[in-house]
């Protein structure tokens, strides 16, 4: 199965859109994320399933004119956005791909390979993990962000949003991925024969309001054309799930998590 078919989210500008939300609210997190497992000034970055080419913009100004960034992702249409994106704000040390994650090739290239919320969309996580490690030189650095889906949470309790919860979690075991691969992503970095030195921290934003508190209602409806075709649902079943979520965002009241994000980090030998 191609990396096209397997990604249950809708791509392409609409999915940019999505994309930008997410990558407002995990900035600071990511930020200091990097910040803290070293220095990036002057170095040559991979970032890997790019998507909107958020996290590569940030490295780019991380690593600093003297640096490099390179972004890879399947999304032919996302990617050129992505470098439209950098074309536009005058930033000439990003270079973007289009390129599926387990065809990489890049051998001791990199200071820093990272991905966010790529492998859990994947079928063999292990295999672009490895690819990512060979892809950094001795004593670089890999660091992926992915999600444990499970952990999502909301209160007061809305059965619209226990549908999605189950809604995500069917289709992307459907297609052989495992939403909550988070909590594996230690032990997967441990089985890695190229990385020493692995540490991890979990964080989780939770909303009241704000950009923030939509993601849930936002996947929602980027997953749609999944469902349909997954025959999980019909357009009245989307449909109505769609607007008691949007009604649940609504209440001041309620509170809405991400999914629970665990960060892991390992040195090449």
């Amino acid at each position: 199965m191609k990396a096209r078919d397997q990604y249950i989210i809708k791509g392409g500008e609409e999915g940019k859109r999505r994309l930008q939300v997410l990558a407002d609210v995990l900035k600071p997190s990511t930020q200091l994320l990097l910040e803290s497992t070293g220095e990036l000034r002057g170095k040559r970055f991979l970032d890997v399933g790019s998507g909107g080419g958020h996290v590569s913009l940030l490295a780019s100004e991380m690593v600093g004119e003297q640096g490099l960034v390179t972004a890879i992702d399947f999304d032919q249409e996302i990617v050129s956005l992505a470098a439209k994106d950098a074309q536009e704000l005058g930033i000439a040390n990003v270079t973007f791909r289009s390129m599926d994650a387990s065809a990489m090739e890049y051998e001791n290239e990199f200071d820093i390979a990272y991905s966010r919320f790529l492998l859990s969309h994947l079928q063999q996580p292990q295999v672009v993990l490895s690819k990512m490690a060979r892809s950094v030189k001795s004593g670089g650095r890999v660091i992926v962000e992915d999600i444990d889906f499970s952990g999502h949470f909301c209160y007061p309790p809305s059965k619209a949003f226990d549908t999605y919860l189950d809604y995500f979690t069917t289709a992307s075991l459907n297609n052989g991925q495992n939403p909550n691969i988070g909590l594996m992503l230690f032990s997967i970095f441990k089985d890695e024969p190229m990385l020493e030195g692995v540490k991890f921290d979990v964080i989780q934003p939770c909303h009241n309001e704000g950009a923030g508190k939509w993601m849930a209602y936002n996947t929602m409806d980027k997953i749609k054309e999944t469902l349909l075709k997954q025959e999980l649902a019909n357009q009245a079943d989307v449909q109505r799930v769609l607007d008691e979520l949007k009604q649940f965002t609504e209440d001041e009241r309620s509170v809405i998590s991400l999914p629970r994000i665990f960060r892991v980090y390992g040195m090449k030998r």
